[in-house]
């Protein structure tokens, strides 16, 4: 199949529509596109994550490239500007930072890549700017931000943070070009009771055994659905299960400015459309009334994200930080998943034009770099997971932080681990769009809109050519 560009931007555009409400059985009877035939790729995609979960990602710096450590200096009389997309830095900043002095800009998250590129193109680009996960790479990757070590902080004093932090806010010559305080290493939450009786136990280290591989997760899968007669599912949706999917990957989406389809990509799509024609998930986008209805009802199994996810207003599982609390809370627990993932964490860069270096690095070295900040952030719960594996290693042996409404789990038991086996070292800066176009190809796969594997390669790549992501 090849496809024009104009019909490629056709699809993408529809395929929006059909993530929001496509329907329809999946087709394909071909050997390519049986769920089946195109599900038992996961073998070899597994073999790969295996092979990145046997050991804990390399700690310390010393595989990083350093530049000079510099004397960092203001502007006399100058005027240091943040920008953020939330106001959540603004309030790390008065409680933390010995910079007092600061103009913090806010801007519409849905605006503020679009702003930060026109600043960067005038003299209006801010010192320092609040970097979510989906964008660290492409701006420690750009000539707009400036190395850690420019505005006089070592990589030696990086040495306790959690090395994905690093890996992904480094560029391509290995210089750190920003540092993160707070990160979101995700987990599976199941809900117990649920797993008792569909699954036979509630206990974290049995109910590991059916999300040990992506092969046992589709056995509980169908278990789940047939002991309940289809009235429970163990997701909601597939949407949070893709980035630990796709942490089996052995190639980065674009490798010399062309397309890479790798096993897990093909595998992906075939485990998706297991999944659809099989009707083992909702089908529920993440984030909607159905999918938040979920946690309440006792219909969904298991829910696949960081630790802020269940403390967050949606799931109300903590009620310390929620007026009222879901029904549900005390009945969950929390066990790894198949392969490592990361859903977001935030990270302070500094603006290749600053010139009030020496109070960025006096905030950054509070924020992110001093521990009894950090301390304190994790215990009062202004951050869910700090960037220090110290600190993580010490809350997991902590009663304190034996939740309740976890079940009494140790959260940090689980996610401190995790965060250890995360690997970034395929990441790309164009990732995120190319991520939001694969996983709109993969729901429109999974129905059927898509015949083939060779299809769905094709369109992939014909949008990603004329999004001007990859080269034709």
């Amino acid at each position: 199949m090849k496809l024009t560009k104009v019909a490629a931007l056709a699809l993408s555009l529809a395929l929006t529509a059909c993530a929001a409400g496509c329907s329809g059985t999946p087709a394909g009877t071909d050997a390519e596109t049986t769920p089946e035939t195109t599900f038992g790729a996961t073998v070899a995609a597994e073999t790969s994550a295996k092979a990145s979960e046997s050991s804990v990602r390399e700690s310390g710096t010393g595989s990083y490239a350093e530049k000079p450590v510099a004397s960092a200096s203001d502007t006399e009389g100058g005027k240091l500007v943040i920008w953020s997309f939330n106001d959540d830095f603004k309030k790390i900043l008065e409680q933390y930072s010995p910079v007092k002095d600061y103009e913090y800009v806010v801007i519409p998250e849905e605006d503020y890549q679009k702003h930060l590129e026109e600043a960067f193109s005038t003299d209006e680009a801010p010192d320092m700017f609040v970097c979510g996960y989906d964008n660290v790479k492409l701006y420690a990757e750009s000539d707009k931000t400036l190395p850690i070590n420019t505005i006089g902080i070592s990589n030696q004093a990086c040495g306790d943070m959690y090395d994905y932090s690093l890996r992904l806010a480094a560029d391509s010559s290995g210089s750190i070009k920003g540092l993160a305080w707070e990160l979101e290493p995700g987990a599976v939450f199941y809900q117990k009771s649920l797993a008792q009786q569909y699954l036979g136990t509630s206990d974290p280290v049995q109910v590991s055994n059916s999300f040990s591989s992506w092969e046992s997760f589709m056995q509980a899968a169908r278990k789940v659905s047939k002991g309940s007669e289809g009235n429970v599912r163990i997701v909601a949706g597939t949407d949070g299960l893709y980035r630990s999917f796709m942490g089996s990957r052995t190639t980065p989406w674009i490798s010399e400015g062309k397309m890479e389809f790798d096993n897990s990509a093909v595998a992906y799509l075939g485990f998706a459309r297991t999944l659809g024609s099989e009707n083992l998930t909702f089908g529920h986008r993440h984030g909607s009334d159905e999918w938040k209805l979920g946690m309440r009802n006792r219909t969904v199994l298991s829910y696949w994200g960081p630790l802020s996810l269940v403390r967050s207003s949606h799931f109300a599982l903590d009620p310390t930080t929620v007026r009222k609390t879901n029904p549900t809370s005390g009945d969950w627990g929390i066990i790894r998943s198949p392969s490592a993932f990361a859903k977001g964490g935030t990270w302070v860069m500094v603006s290749v034009k600053c010139d009030m270096k020496k109070s960025c690095a006096d905030i950054i070295t509070a924020v992110c770099l001093e521990k009894g900040n950090l301390k304190d952030m994790l215990s009062t719960g202004r951050c869910d997971f700090v960037n220090s594996r110290s600190i993580i290693a010490d809350a997991a042996t902590d009663d304190r932080y034996s939740f309740a409404w976890l079940g009494g789990q140790n959260p940090y038991e689980v996610l401190g681990p995790e965060a250890e086996r995360i690997d970034v070292s395929l990441a790309g800066s164009s990732d995120s769009r190319i991520d939001d176009v694969f996983t709109r190809i993969v729901k429109v796969y999974a129905k059927g809109g898509i015949k083939t594997i060779t299809d769905a390669k094709a369109t992939f790549r014909e949008i990603l050519i004329e999004k001007k992501i990859v080269q034709g």
